[in-house]
């Protein structure tokens, strides 16, 4: 007759303790996140640059107009966001134990945190708009008025304000530089306040009324990062913002 096994159930084996989970590879240090991204922010720049010389050539027009123009400005950016997000996944592709979509932000959201975060976006919009004749603003900037009047095809303008711009800032800003900094010793409050300023800082061309509705809205959506882990909601807000935006561009 065959001898039917008994499990183990020796002291020793009870006593054995169940083997710990593997702790998550850490994410690039706080320096070599902000190579990345310097490397990142000055591919971004050069190949605008290069499509405003392209543009520059093609059209004869003068340096001065093409900084402002909508239609070029907007294809350039467009044009941009095929290169610089790419480059953002990478990155997070490369460090040992992520994935790059892992590594940016792609924690599962509850349906609700859509319209939580856009209409927390719109109220600080909104706040904005009534509070800026108190500030001194009494309208759009000029840069935005002279790029909403030399748009003969609003969908490029709408393609590079509202979609490129977006997407390329907030892989970036709340993507690459938010996961490396964040397991820093720059913690949370470090993180928030330093990638908003940086980010705030990069739309230089504005009045600094401006710069600093920017830096708050930085610090809302560093906000929603943090607390949602998924980086599709910043960027969510940002589209909704530079969306308003945009249209009050072309409505000039």
């Amino acid at each position: 007759m065959t001898e039917q096994l008994q499990p183990d159930s020796s002291p020793l084996t009870a006593l054995t303790p169940l083997p710990l989970p593997a702790e998550p590879s850490p994410p690039w240090n706080a320096w070599w996140t902000l190579l990345w991204a310097a490397l990142i922010f000055l591919a971004w720049k050069l190949l605008v640059s290069v499509g405003l010389i392209i543009a520059l050539f093609l059209s004869g027009a003068e340096i001065s107009e093409l900084i402002t123009d909508g239609d070029v400005n907007g294809l350039v950016s467009f044009i941009a966001l095929f290169f610089i997000c790419p480059a953002c996944w990478f990155i997070g592709q490369i460090c040992t134990g992520w994935s790059g979509w892992d590594y940016l932000g792609q924690k599962k959201v509850r349906w609700w945190h859509w319209p939580l975060w856009g209409v927390a976006t719109i109220a600080c919009s909104l706040i904005f708009t009534l509070l800026s004749p108190q500030l001194g603003i009494d309208g759009p900037d000029d840069s935005m008025v002279a790029m909403g009047k030399s748009t003969q095809y609003p969908i490029l303008l709408f393609l590079g304000v509202a979609i490129a711009a977006p997407l390329i800032e907030e892989f970036m800003f709340r993507g690459v530089l938010w996961r490396g900094w964040r397991a820093s010793r720059l913690g949370f409050f470090g993180t928030l306040f330093l990638t908003s300023f940086l980010w705030a800082i990069l739309h230089v061309q504005y009045p600094p009324v401006i710069i600093s509705y920017i830096f708050f809205l930085g610090l809302l959506m560093g906000l929603a990062r943090e607390k949602t882990g998924n980086l599709w909601i910043p960027v969510w807000m940002h589209t909704l913002n530079n969306s308003l935006a945009t249209l009050s561009m072309l409505s000039l």
